[in-house]
């Protein structure tokens, strides 16, 4: 394959790709500083809070779409490239060409998904807030890639299924929910998920914040997804149900906060571990399965190195003791969130959870 067509490691702390950190402050400096930065934190407090209406708009107008730049567009930019890239990872050589972006807010998974796969070259983008479609239009016009520049945008309420149907029957190789199915109540989630299985030709990719609800309505969206045929890219090593009880997993990437956002935040570290839910599936099966994933952060004592790892089999806990010194640093130098492609070997052993 083309080496022009794949995507560079992902470094272990992600910046903003410059051409769309400086589209962000080419719009911002448009603005009065404490403009933004009010609207910024006014959403950080709606972000925060339990929502009134299922569905209701984090961001509406111009000024919101600002606020949404600088404070939740960073993160989100850094969790959808976090999915990505560990989907990615799973599916080496697959080099897709079109994709549909559902619910896409001012467009942060097309530059994600291009600095993915620079194979992508058509892409559609349906969003129902004006503000962040101009906004999204704007920002992509300073776009290094020509498919972010060239992307199609459409005014579209995914609750409006029946305008959805209608729009178009074509399917993408790549079709994305980035933070959309947490904001909508169960039957919608439900409606709209079938809808983008029936447009996905290839992957289907759900992304939600790192919480114990965002989680629920991921497990929920591929469970579903498996009863339609779906196959499991990631992060799980199978295609059985979850077998996580009263428990959750999520993963993190670690973010470098632009300046601006530093600003909306209020913060004083440069950087954060942006931490996100993700389920990838697929229509077709990965070459090779993996045996199992780090679903925790692995932590050591002076007795022993451990790592929670979800596998086929189920979720456990494997411990290396310290006496066993291979053993030991392995397990304590697992990456949360890597796939592991064989079973971890004695003086390694699973502990009860």
């Amino acid at each position: 394959m083309d080496d022009s067509l794949l995507a560079a490691p992902l470094p272990r702390t992600l910046s903003l790709p410059n051409d769309l950190h400086d589209a962000i402050a080419q719009a911002l400096a448009a603005v009065p500083t404490a403009r933004w930065v009010r609207e910024a934190q006014l959403l950080s407090e709606r972000y925060r809070a339990a929502r009134t209406a299922q569905g209701a708009p984090l961001a509406t107008g111009e000024a919101q779409a600002l606020g949404y730049a600088a404070l939740i567009l960073p993160a989100t930019y850094a969790q959808l490239r976090g999915a990505l890239a560990a989907t990615a990872a799973r599916i080496p050589g697959w080099a897709p060409a079109t994709m549909l972006d559902l619910g896409s807010g001012p467009g942060t998974a097309l530059w994600a998904a291009t600095t993915q796969w620079p194979s992508l070259r058509a892409l559609v983008a349906w969003e129902r807030e004006p503000a962040l479609i101009a906004l999204g239009l704007s920002l992509a016009r300073a776009s290094q890639a020509q498919a972010v520049r060239s992307a199609k945008w459409e005014h579209l309420d995914l609750r409006a299924l029946e305008h959805m149907s209608a729009r178009t029957s074509e399917q993408f190789d790549v079709v994305v929910l980035g933070h959309v199915l947490n904001e909508l109540d169960a039957e919608s989630q439900r409606q709209i998920l079938a809808a983008a299985w029936q447009r996905t030709a290839g992957l289907l990719l759900i992304v939600e914040p790192g919480t114990s609800a965002a989680f629920e309505v991921v497990r929920a969206a591929r469970d579903q997804l498996l009863g339609l045929g779906a196959r499991t890219i990631a992060p799980c090593a199978h295609d059985q149900t979850c077998p996580l009880q009263n428990d959750w997993c999520h993963f993190p990437q670690r973010l470098k906060r632009p300046e601006f956002q530093r600003r909306a935040r209020e913060a004083r570290s440069e950087w954060e571990e942006s931490k996100f839910a993700y389920a990838a599936l697929a229509r077709f099966s990965t070459g090779a399965p993996i045996w199992g994933r780090v679903i925790r952060e692995p932590s050591s004592n002076k007795a022993y190195a451990e790592a929670t790892i979800s596998t086929a089999a189920g979720v456990a806990r494997y411990r290396g003791l310290k006496r066993h010194r291979d053993a030991f640093r392995l397990v304590k130098q697992l990456e949360w969130g890597a796939a592991l492609e064989q079973p971890l070997e004695a003086p390694i052993e699973p502990v009860e959870r």
